[in-house]
């Protein structure tokens, strides 16, 4: 078995959503909440910026694919706020008023940054595929794209319980920004 990364497709929407839903910080177990996570973790990205998306793919030896990791990036903070803002957060609206307040918040939280990491990520790998290399890689071929494209940097918040993703990102050359009330930002210089 092989891991590639590469360009995000269309059709790997299920499998994208798939992995948020199963990497999420708590449990989905309503429509509500995982439409919620989606609106809150992808759809923007997929929808408005799918060149800026990559997924890790699988291969088996009978040649059969499976995604099993993504990284998802707004290359411009102040772009995505005024996107998702305009766009996506009054869908958020529609289901939790509270919601909408926190992912208004992670917008803002992101563009605190965008002097120097103007760029910002949403990665995961599924649990029982870490440790093999696909987030390295993702991240790597992510920020050889932003580099292509004269980008300066990246941003990552983290959910401020998920010590695992620092160390990780830590390994990654993302150096450690900031803790705040909405999670601990890393950023790498591109």
């Amino acid at each position: 078995m092989s891991i590639t990364v590469r360009s995000y497709r269309q059709s790997d929407r299920d499998a994208v959503e798939l992995i948020c839903v199963a990497t999420a910080d708590y449990r989905v177990r309503s429509m509500s909440r995982r439409t919620l996570l989606l609106r809150t973790q992808c759809d923007y990205y997929l929808e408005c910026e799918p060149e800026n998306c990559f997924v890790a793919v699988k291969t088996a030896d009978d040649g059969s694919e499976k995604v099993i990791g993504y990284a998802l990036c707004a290359a411009d903070c102040e772009t995505y706020a005024r996107r998702y803002l305009d766009k996506y957060l009054p869908k958020l609206r529609e289901y939790s008023k509270f919601n909408a307040r926190l992912a208004r918040a992670d917008v803002m939280l992101a563009g605190q940054f965008a002097a120097f990491f103007p760029a910002h990520m949403r990665l995961q790998v599924l649990r029982e595929e870490r440790g093999q290399g696909a987030g390295e890689a993702l991240v790597r071929t992510l920020a050889e794209h932003l580099t292509a494209q004269r980008g300066k940097g990246i941003v990552v918040i983290l959910n401020k319980k998920n010590t695992e993703a620092g160390a990780f990102f830590k390994q990654c050359g993302f150096s450690f920004l900031r803790k705040t009330p909405g999670g601990i930002a890393y950023g790498l210089d591109l």
